[in-house]
């Protein structure tokens, strides 16, 4: 009987040993094959498939689709579950609301814009608080607490606007600007830019502002009223991406003479127009590139890396010489 008990308890002992061998071979040759992949750039398949949400300021907007394409790159590269939503029309209230339901669904992390501090901060924060990273895209929000800002500088934008104003006017002219919104934070800055400017040369002056609200029908109206009112007019200045091709539109309509258009962003429709000599420039921001970088991050955050505050992504300014340069931003 003792015999046949130290037998099976050798058995067991001997099962234990290579069940424990066996476990340690797998889990190294799993470890070995998470190494291969990551040398060769593919996820690691031990790490967590993480969450991300992205809301948009506008769903299937030109701007916004190179914002997701560059989302989405990254986040395949890194083995990361993505999910993008936004209005279909600007709205920064059901901006909110897709924020708060990002927050209830507890997504691992979220990308938004900051469109409004008093609006957007309490959000962001309480993101924050239940443990979800955010990361302001194209608009920061400094007095939240966000993990980090990847986007155009707007201030510096703007003044890239008025320096091309005055490269292009000789620093003379009446100037009508059309901005995206009246409330939306970026666009008031890249206002200010343009100001910083302008403020240099006696000769040039402001003559009216008026807000598109994104939309291009509304920047033909808004153009169309302010071009009628103020027929002294000679330069319009657009700082979101329909505001050129409604000014151009509406100018064509009203037949006005001589009229230098400066736009922002890098449309296809307004890079065409900008090949045709119907628009003098626009200052291109990197949609793309903000994207990706801000999956980018957040993968490395994941990973334990600490972020600086701010990722600005540079702007460019086309014109007719340099055009074609567009098409890849």
């Amino acid at each position: 009987m003792d015999k046949k008990w130290v037998s099976g308890a050798g058995v067991v002992v001997l099962f234990i040993l290579l069940s424990y061998l066996f476990i340690g071979f797998a889990h190294h040759s799993a470890r070995m094959g998470n190494i291969v992949k990551e040398l060769s750039g593919q996820p690691s398949q031990d790490k967590p498939g993480y969450h991300i949400v992205l809301i948009e300021q506008e769903r299937y907007h030109p701007y916004w689709e190179m914002v997701e394409k560059g989302a989405a790159e990254a986040a395949a590269k890194y083995g990361i579950e993505i999910e993008f939503t936004g209005p279909v029309r600007n709205n920064m209230e059901e901006q909110i609301s897709l924020l708060e339901k990002a927050i209830a669904a507890q997504a691992d992390a979220i990308i938004v814009q900051g469109l409004n501090d008093e609006k957007f901060t309490p959000v962001i924060d309480k993101a924050v608080n239940r443990g979800i990273p955010v990361i302001t895209i194209d608009t920061d929000a400094p007095a939240s607490r966000r993990l980090a800002y990847v986007g155009t500088d707007n201030v510096a934008a703007g003044e890239a606007l008025g320096r091309m104003v005055v490269k292009t006017t000789g620093g003379k002219g009446k100037i009508g600007v059309i901005i995206g919104s009246e409330l939306a934070k970026n666009q008031l800055q890249r206002l200010d830019g343009l100001k910083n400017i302008v403020k240099d040369y006696s000769g040039m002056e402001i003559v009216d502002v008026r807000s598109s609200n994104i939309s291009h029908m509304e920047a033909i109206q808004q153009a169309a009223d302010m071009l009628r009112y103020h027929p002294e007019i000679d330069v319009m200045v657009g700082t979101s991406s329909t505001d050129a091709l409604g000014v151009l539109q509406a100018s064509r309509s009203l037949k006005r003479g001589p009229l230098t258009i400066i736009g922002f962003d890098n449309q296809a429709e307004t890079l065409d127009a900008i090949s045709r000599g119907a628009i003098t420039a626009t200052v291109a921001q990197q949609p793309y590139l903000m994207g990706n970088m801000a999956v980018r991050l957040l993968y490395d955050y994941f990973n334990g890396a600490e972020l600086q505050p701010r990722y600005y992504t540079g702007v460019k300014v086309l014109d007719k010489i340099n055009v074609q340069e567009g098409e890849s931003l």
